[in-house]
């Protein structure tokens, strides 16, 4: 059902007023700031990694192409597999101290440990030293991110104040990678170095220092709900038997695609982005200011730029249309960029810069829009299963996500290397050819399949409020 303005801002106030009404779990102000500030440094470990920190191992470090794509692919699979075991651990045992602040409080230093090790590796480190750090670095990175995420969800009930919630977290990783790419680019300016080496270490100290402060504020400023109260004598479901009433619940399995095929359209052109901006645009010494070549690399404050700025604009569209269709939107909109970046003249930089920026405000709408459902389809779940599962099916998520960004290394990485493509330039007509398909016909399928699954999705604003009603009797039974 589409919306009028005047209702869309009267629902965005209720939003607004809505934590107060339910006891203050919505931190407000600067203090939802700060909770969300891990965010600031978790981006570290998103997109930036996955453009800058392959190309580093597999060209200057002399991996190669097909080592690297292999160890990044083996180690996100690996990642997936703990997902879910975490994401049921932290749901099924909470501590005295709660279900999500205490995880994210041990695995800080341990994190910050790994991205020391994997940002500045030793000379002479290899195969073994990569997949090993790599591996780490991704346990505790799951275990912040997946409570923090998970503890979002929890804060609130509504359906569209969970879009909101979850449309201000995201913001803030986007300023996070905003500040993390201009990071690198800004240092290399200073030292005359804008090197993958100079990138990768600028990112890794920006991360160890800003995670912890920004862990500790979040456990200070803002509460966690308890878990939901169990009738007397009601046994938990465990690990496998959780996973089988999960596979039933075709809302979930629909959105848990959707998601994986976000992460193969997004890990295809970040993990391509240093090849396609050099090799494909010719945008290498393309512009100058004051007589420097501008990096490459800061098109990718393009892309976050308009990812930040287009997240009010997906929420509010939403608001209009549901969340199902604003996703589905964005897709075509990702999809019409594609189409742009091709008709482009290369060598070009300001016209990739149009294309960068188009695409990150697409960019900006599935991930916070995706969570907003997914809380939805765990209140249908809850109906089903008698639990709340949030961590559970956002580790679930969180695990096609990873799967759908390591595939494109694991897979296309290799597939360059067979068809001659060399990492370190120089490249022919077909090497550049098979860069091309690679780069538009991966992210374009994708986004075809995600209109198909999204513009029928069955929660709608109208079915989740009656989730809700049914919960909360059941609530009033269980107590």
């Amino acid at each position: 059902m589409r919306r009028t303005d005047g209702e869309i801002r009267l629902m965005d106030a209720q939003t607004r007023q809505g934590s107060a009404a339910a006891g203050n779990d919505v931190p407000g102000g600067w203090r939802f700031f700060l909770f969300a500030s891990p965010q600031l440094a978790l981006a570290t470990l998103g997109l930036p990694i996955v453009i800058y920190l392959p190309a580093y191992y597999a060209g200057p470090l002399g991996l190669g192409l097909a080592a690297t794509g292999f160890i990044f692919m083996l180690t996100r699979f690996w990642d997936v597999f703990t997902d879910g075991l975490f994401g049921w651990a932290v749901d099924r045992f909470p501590t005295r101290w709660g279900r999500r602040k205490v995880w994210m409080l041990i695995s800080t230093p341990l994190m910050v440990i790994g991205t020391v090790a994997i940002c500045f590796p030793p000379a002479g480190a290899g195969s073994l030293y990569l997949f090993f750090w790599l591996t780490f670095i991704y346990i505790w990175w799951t275990l912040i991110h997946l409570c923090h995420i998970a503890w979002a969800a929890e804060l609130s009930d509504k359906y569209d104040e969970r879009s909101r919630i979850q449309s201000r977290v995201l913001a803030v990783y986007f300023s996070g990678l905003l500040l993390v790419l201009t990071a690198p680019l800004a240092v290399g300016a200073i030292i005359g170095d804008t090197g993958l080496e100079t990138k990768v270490q600028a990112m890794g100290v920006y991360a160890a220092v800003l995670l912890p402060i920004t862990v500790g504020a979040a456990l200070l400023v803002a509460k966690e709900r308890p878990p939901p109260t169990r009738a007397v004598g009601e046994r938990q479901m465990g690990f496998v038997e959780g996973l089988k009433v999960a596979a039933r619940n075709p809302a979930l399995l629909r959105l848990l695609g959707v998601d994986m095929l976000a992460g193969l359209a997004g890990g295809t052109a970040s993990g391509l982005f240093v090849y396609v901006t050099t090799e494909l645009f010719r945008l290498e010494g393309a512009l100058k200011i004051g007589g420097v070549a501008l990096d490459p690399g800061a098109l990718l404050i393009f892309t976050y730029a308009g990812a930040f700025f287009g997240v009010p604009l997906w929420l509010k569209l939403s608001y209009r249309i549901g969340k199902h269709r604003a996703v589905a939107t964005s897709a075509l909109v990702t999809i019409a960029a594609f189409a742009y970046a091709m008709a482009m003249p290369k060598g070009d930089f300001l016209a990739a810069a149009v294309f960068y920026l188009v695409n990150g405000v697409a960019f900006g709408a599935a991930p916070f829009l995706d969570r907003a459902m997914l809380a939805d389809v765990v209140d249908l779940d809850q109906t089903q299963s008698g639990e709340q599962r949030t961590g559970f099916f956002f580790a679930l998520m969180s695990m096609t996500n990873k799967i759908g960004y390591a595939l494109p290394v694991g897979i296309l990485y290799p597939v360059l290397e067979l068809v001659g493509y060399n990492p370190n330039g120089g490249n022919g007509p077909e090497a550049i050819a098979w860069l091309t398909a690679m780069f538009v016909g991966v992210p374009v399928l994708c986004k075809l399949l995600i209109v198909a699954l999204t513009w029928n999705f069955p929660i709608t604003r109208e079915m989740q409020a009656a989730l809700r009603a049914q919960l909360n009797a059941q609530d009033g039974t269980a107590s």
